[in-house]
């Protein structure tokens, strides 16, 4: 089997969900040609090894500063011509497409008459999932015709439409045992290392200790009561395993992460970022976790005096899905989605 595999470089969840899957695919014995496209993550600046071989295209991607999505900036880096070249790049005979909400992968499929598997939180809007009471009508339509695929597999944390799927685990992540330490995890991609200092640094949030990813630079630096991180794989696991709760935007991948580990979530979704904005109401509707618009200190100080655990316990469903592509899908994705969502069920009563 030889499957054309497209994945988004635009921010970490995208990369850390084909960490899980890519390596899995290549052990099962699966010819994967990996394109990844869109420049602005922070795992891909600095490569990704694990995946190798893979081609990076510029594709599309947005920019963020100061917890929104600059418009200005993400017209300036859209470069049509390019993207043109890069599709015309990607030439093959394959089996499968599986397109991580990657467009360019996702239209070869398509005009090549190649199955295309999505797979990505992002599909999962192709259905019921929670939404905002102002609907962006232009994001909608992005989410059906962005990345088409034939087979969506959108992931949610409750099954919200026939295929989608529980969240996709990295494996360090279902190994991990969680503890209350007595830090609280910041990931706020978008924001200076002033801004950050200035926010938790604030005389409200004096009595707790927060740590920061990522800062510009690779060198850590402690002022008050905040540590700035450089970008590290292994040191934010470790942080997010043992923090006593995580201060954050609203993507879907690391949600999920601190669900996992039953870490409080206190969360702002960027402006401008509508799936973000998705993903807030979809934690305030099933109550797991606060949402805030701005953040306040002295707000955020009152929430981690009173914060609340929820924990969600999910397989290990990368493995699954690699299993299920491996064997030729030999059940329908509708059928693939309830087996994992009664895996789901059984593994958080404990008898799987």
């Amino acid at each position: 089997m030889r499957i054309l595999y497209g994945t988004q470089g635009t921010g970490n969840g995208h990369l850390s969900r084909t960490q899980a899957i890519v390596p899995l695919l290549r052990e099962a014995g699966v010819d994967v040609d990996l394109v990844i496209s869109g420049t602005t993550s922070e795992g891909l600046k600095k490569g990704v090894p694990e995946l190798k071989p893979y081609r990076a295209f510029h594709g599309l991607s947005y920019v963020r500063h100061e917890g929104r999505v600059n418009i200005a900036k993400t017209l300036g880096i859209f470069k049509p011509l390019e993207l043109a070249d890069d599709f015309a790049e990607i030439k093959g005979n394959y089996d499968l497409v599986v397109s991580d909400f990657e467009p360019l992968t996702a239209w070869w499929g398509l005009s090549h008459e190649v199955p295309v598997i999505g797979i990505a939180h992002n599909y999962a809007f192709q259905g019921r999932a929670p939404r905002p009471r102002l609907i962006d009508p232009l994001i909608e339509v992005v989410f059906h015709y962005y990345a088409p695929a034939d087979i969506p597999l959108g992931s949610h944390w409750q099954r919200t439409n026939e295929t989608v799927i529980p969240p996709i685990i990295r494996d360090v992540i279902l190994a991990a045992e969680p503890e209350d330490g007595d830090h609280v995890l910041v990931y706020l991609p978008s924001f200076t290392d002033q801004t950050l200092d200035e926010l938790f640094g604030d005389d409200a949030l004096a009595p707790y200790r927060f740590v920061a990813y990522p800062r510009r630079s690779d060198h850590d630096v402690a002022a008050k009561n905040l540590t700035l991180k450089g970008f590290s794989k292994s040191g934010f696991v470790e942080d997010l395993r043992t923090a006593r709760a995580v201060v954050t935007s609203a993507g879907f991948t690391l949600l999920s992460e601190c669900l996992h580990l039953g870490k409080p979530l206190y969360v702002m979704p960027e402006v401008g970022q509508y799936e973000q904005k998705c993903n807030a109401e979809a934690l305030k509707r099933w109550n797991l976790g606060a949402v805030a618009t701005e953040l306040v200190p002295e707000e955020v100080a009152t929430w981690l005096e009173a914060r609340r655990m929820v924990r969600k316990s999910w397989p290990d469903v990368a493995r699954a899905f690699v299993d299920w592509v491996a064997a030729g899908r030999p059940e329908s994705a509708l059928d693939f989605s309830a087996r994992l969502w009664e895996e789901a069920r059984r593994f958080a009563a404990g008898t799987l």
